[in-house]
């Protein structure tokens, strides 16, 4: 919609109007999951599908957190945020008490904000008894569908987000590679072809490059290869229909895009620690969603 530059009111009176900007303006919240968590040494994995972020706040224990290139200590009054797609690893020492959100930033395309932005980071909490009340309200927000909740959610990890908005200040030059709309348009051909994945040649050729400079600014784009992403995008949609369906295992491999039942129960295992067969048996829904109220 063209916003006019320029209105005019009584008595004379001339204003000018913020534009919208160019990436900001889009951006659409959406809060998956918030939970305050006491936990001990069970907190300890490396292997999972993480595209969604997650932002941490710890009131009492130790973990590590280890992605590519850096570790972070989580340690009491730091808030922690987690882009998608970064986190390796992470194992607790001892009883951990911690309350998280996961959740989305998305833009056009499928594109999360953060794909954009990285970096895990974490900032010291001035004011600790505001971030736990913020996670206090925000927890029980996710127990209501009413609209002004879904208003109220986004309020909430907003304010929590906010010791982290600098970061799209200090690293501007992020934003040259959306000038290139065959990158983002080929997350949009990934995920609306999970269970047929397109090949890197493909993508590459729709995008006039060769496979080898494809994935280097790609990756340099989203922080993450273009095999990885599609990798994460088949492995999360085959939790999901091992989760809720009665597919057999060679089904859902089918469905989710793998060639054969080894090939997936291989990628599965690497990918999430577990065999497609042992993840269905472990895990069940226990929670579903609140009611309407």
């Amino acid at each position: 919609m063209l916003i006019e530059q320029f209105e005019t009111g009584s008595g004379g009176f001339v204003w000018q109007n913020l534009q919208p900007d160019a990436l900001f303006s889009k951006v659409h919240f959406h809060v998956y999951a918030a939970f305050d968590m006491q936990i001990g040494a069970e907190w300890n994995g490396s292997q999972f599908v993480n595209h969604y972020n997650r932002i941490y706040y710890v009131e009492s224990g130790v973990a590590e957190l280890h992605f590519s290139d850096r570790v972070l200590i989580m340690e009491p009054g730091y808030l922690y945020l987690i882009p998608p797609y970064q986190l390796l690893s992470h194992s607790a020492q001892g009883k951990l008490g911690f309350k998280w959100a996961h959740f989305q930033a998305s833009l056009d395309e499928g594109l999360d904000l953060f794909m954009l932005y990285g970096k895990p980071c974490r900032v010291k909490c001035t004011n600790p008894d505001v971030v736990s009340t913020l996670f206090d309200e925000l927890i029980t927000a996710m127990q209501t569908m009413r609209p002004s909740a879904v208003l109220e959610r986004q309020s909430l990890l907003l304010n929590l987000l906010r010791p982290f908005m600098h970061i799209f200040d200090d690293v501007p030059q992020q934003r040259k590679h959306l000038l290139h709309p065959a990158l983002v348009s080929s997350l949009s051909v990934i995920n609306q072809h999970v269970a047929n994945p397109p090949s890197l040649i493909a993508l590459a050729e729709a995008a006039n490059m060769s496979p080898e400079h494809f994935s280097r600014k790609f990756k340099a784009a989203f922080n993450v290869s273009p095999k990885r992403y599609m990798v994460h995008k088949q492995i999360a949609l085959a939790k999901q229909r091992l989760l809720l369906g009665a597919d057999s295992i060679d089904r859902v491999a089918e469905r989710c895009g793998f060639c054969d039942i080894f090939h997936f129960s291989r990628t599965f295992k690497k990918e999430t620690g577990v065999t497609p067969s042992a993840f269905r048996k472990e895990y069940t829904i226990r929670a579903f969603p609140p009611k309407p109220s």
